[in-house]
């Protein structure tokens, strides 16, 4: 039987210049082999998800903590549920994954952050020796900021490796790529203590952020 990986990725920030109000750039990688069946996890979460309402949620973690866009009419208790759904989804499903930082510098452009982040998972995939055992890879993104595009196609240069444009609506742990990335961004921030108010009321303390939902996404981390 054909061995299939699928690999999801996300990204927050930009390639623009230095700000130091968030001076990062995450991309994450979800692997999942597909002959590792969810459906059963994925039944569960729609189960939750009808019960509270929202049976077809595609979740967008930011605005969701931010209280923001499709979440602006939905209170605390709300949200915190349609949150922890996902987060047990998560816990749940036969994934793992990889976040890779850019820390960027006042003295850097676009051309030395491509560079540094090809380089950086260039590294980390010649070093995934697993990845030798699969005959198809097929890589998910939503053609979101060019540069990520010309990045992906280049360290994914493998004739195995097939690439599909999507909306994250549609696929599950493209949301959970998403969950991911916003996790692991807020913990960056957590660490230079500069949370925003809304990160810090939606979770109670950082402390609770990291005991309560960080420590178990962390679990999946190749790291």
């Amino acid at each position: 039987m054909q061995k299939t990986l699928s690999v999801f990725i996300d990204e927050s920030g930009d390639f623009g210049k230095y700000n130091k109000e968030n001076p990062y750039y995450l991309i994450t990688m979800v692997f999942h082999e597909q002959s590792h069946s969810i459906i059963s996890q994925m039944d569960n979460l729609n189960e939750q998800l009808r019960f509270q309402g929202y049976l077809s949620h595609s979740l967008h973690t930011g605005p969701l903590i931010r209280k923001e866009e499709k979440y602006i009419d939905l209170t605390f208790d709300e949200r915190r549920k349609i949150f922890t759904s996902f987060i047990h989804f998560t816990r749940n499903v036969d994934i793992t994954y990889k976040t890779f930082i850019l820390r960027k510098r006042a003295s850097d452009n676009e051309r030395i952050l491509m560079i540094s982040l090809s380089q950086q998972i260039r590294d980390y995939l010649s070093q995934k020796e697993d990845l030798n055992n699969y005959e198809k890879i097929v890589v998910y993104y939503d053609n979101g900021q060019i540069q990520l595009t010309h990045i992906i196609r280049a360290v994914f240069e493998d004739s195995r490796t097939s690439f599909r444009t999507v909306k994250p609506y549609n696929y599950r742990l493209f949301q959970v790529a998403e969950l991911i990335t916003t996790m692991e961004l807020i913990n960056l921030k957590k660490a230079n203590n500069s949370n925003s108010k809304s990160e810090i009321a939606f979770f109670g303390s950082m402390n609770k952020f990291h005991k309560n939902y960080y420590k178990l996404i962390k679990k999946k981390s190749l790291d």
